[in-house]
């Protein structure tokens, strides 16, 4: 297993990260903004093919590298759902998977950065991929919302949650049955972080009742505006 590595809050490689992040998020949103429908659609399509081959690349590093295995390296992770469910959405434009990109993902984006760890890896590439994986599963629903004029639907909020607590029993049944640490169910990450409180299991009724309270609160005073 590759050992966990957390990116220091307020460190230079942190701010990097985040800065970066955040500026290539506004240029991308601010370059598109009232362009044509063709040139639309094509960027999406063209940000669906660089998410696949970021994703393709990184796991073609570990395989060289003897590092990819079914503990770690499965798309299990809620990011990594994200990012897939991001891929099809912006070809498919599919409601039920932009109303989780906006609730899920980019909670999941914005506390990755925010709290960064590095778990597949620690060379230069997989810096760049952990920032690049993460911003775009913020930028994904932010593009579709502001170039796409896709909106969630009233009742997506609680239908989305409905949709992460499947996905959470599922995969502690897959943990418990392989021994893997999926969306860390078994063990939190070695982060400093306000909401990982306590040990298991009340790290993960603490944390899946803060992601109920940010999507109700998303909905509440971003979506139903």
């Amino acid at each position: 297993m590759i050992k966990h590595i957390p990116i220091e809050v307020f460190t230079s490689v942190w701010w990097i990260g985040l800065l970066s992040s955040i500026f290539t998020i506004i240029v991308i949103l601010v370059a598109l903004k009232g362009k044509s429908n063709q040139v639309k659609s094509y960027s999406s399509y063209l940000f669906a093919l660089l998410f696949s081959l970021m994703y393709v690349i990184t796991n073609v590093i570990t395989i060289k590298n003897n590092t990819w295995n079914l503990l770690q390296n499965l798309p299990f992770q809620i990011c990594y759902i994200s990012l897939i469910i991001g891929i099809i959405v912006l070809v498919n434009k599919k409601q039920w998977m932009f109303e989780w990109m906006v609730f899920i993902a980019t909670i999941g984006g914005l506390y990755a950065i925010i709290t960064p760890v590095l778990t597949i890896g620690n060379s230069a590439w997989f810096y760049f991929e952990f920032y690049f994986l993460h911003a775009g599963i913020v930028f994904i629903p932010l593009y579709l919302h502001n170039i796409h004029n896709m909106r969630c639907r009233f009742d997506s909020w609680w239908k989305t949650l409905l949709r992460v607590q499947i996905s959470i029993v599922l995969l502690l049944i897959f943990n418990f049955s392989t021994g893997a640490n999926y969306m860390f169910l078994i063990e939190k990450p070695i982060v400093n972080h306000i909401f990982l409180m306590g040990e298991w299991p009340f790290y993960v009724i603490i944390i899946n009742l803060i992601v109920i309270g940010h999507v109700y609160l998303i909905n509440k005073f971003i979506v139903s505006q």
